[in-house]
């Protein structure tokens, strides 16, 4: 884990309210599939704790990009700063997504929304690895889905299936659906799951799973003040034999932010989210 000042390359907007942030570092840093970054506006007083955001892509030595949805103060600072202008980074954070290495390892890849940002990396190691992932992409509308990185997936040339809330690019309703009627079909036997989106989607995804019986990974997302497990407020609920006390909560940021889909307690941290 570093500490740095990176230089921003670019700052460019996809769609309104979606950007493609790319740094420049100092150094060059290992990056892992999954793995995220505390990332603040230099320049910006408020607010002052940095914002956690997954790597989306690694374009070259040194370089970082991050997919981000422009919601709140602290992404809304990010997006004000111009080409050369600094941002400070604490990174890298995090587990990583867990990849076989064998052709014959299935794997399903659910994205929904701004969480596709997690799954770029992954997609492209599982590709790079003989594995072809099956990809079912959802997003709120057409505009939001090339916000999202819709093209960057599909240069993958993976079997792709895509849906939106509004009906305005492929099947109109949410994700989980065609997944399901996926795993229904018998796709789920000795597949691998991995998702990431809404905490809605992933739980909805996780009770899927687990009807067919198919393992489930998910990148789960929390409000975080440090990123390296000092502050405790990114904890969430999770499933232990063990008797009620510290080991029934999991730190996202160090103990995940990739978790076993079962391993969450999603009724007491939907109250959360």
């Amino acid at each position: 884990m570093i500490e740095t000042l990176a230089t921003v390359e670019s700052n460019r907007e996809l769609t309104p309210g979606y950007r493609l942030l790319t740094l420049r570092l100092k150094q060059n840093v290992e990056i892992k599939p999954g793995q995220f970054a505390m990332l603040k506006a230099h320049e910006s007083a408020e607010p002052l704790l940095r914002r956690a955001l997954a790597v989306y892509q690694v374009p070259g030595p040194g370089r970082l990009s991050f997919l981000y949805q422009v919601l709140g103060p602290g992404t809304k600072a990010l997006s004000q700063v111009a080409e050369e202008g600094s941002v400070e980074a604490l990174l890298p954070l995090g587990n990583s997504w867990p990849i076989s290495r064998s052709p014959e390892q299935r794997a399903i890849v659910v994205a929904g929304g701004i969480g596709s940002a997690s799954l770029l990396m992954l997609c492209e190691s599982l590709v790079a690895n003989k594995v072809e992932p099956r990809l079912f992409f959802g997003a709120a509308s057409k505009p939001a889905a090339a916000g999202c990185g819709l093209d960057d997936f599909l240069s993958l040339g993976l079997p792709i299936t895509l849906t939106t809330d509004d009906g305005s690019l492929g099947e109109h309703g949410f994700v989980t659906a065609p997944f399901e009627r996926h795993l229904r079909d018998g796709a789920g036997v000795g597949a691998t799951i991995y998702a990431c989106g809404p905490w809605g989607m992933m739980r909805h995804v996780a009770e899927i799973a687990a009807r067919f019986d198919a393992r489930c990974l998910v990148s789960l997302e929390a409000p975080m003040g440090c990123g390296f497990g000092v502050c405790v407020g990114c904890v969430v609920a999770v499933n232990t034999s063990a008797p009620p006390g510290y080991d029934s909560y999991k730190r996202v940021c160090t103990d995940g932010s990739i978790f076993p889909a079962e391993k969450i307690r999603w009724d007491v941290n939907a109250m959360n989210h």
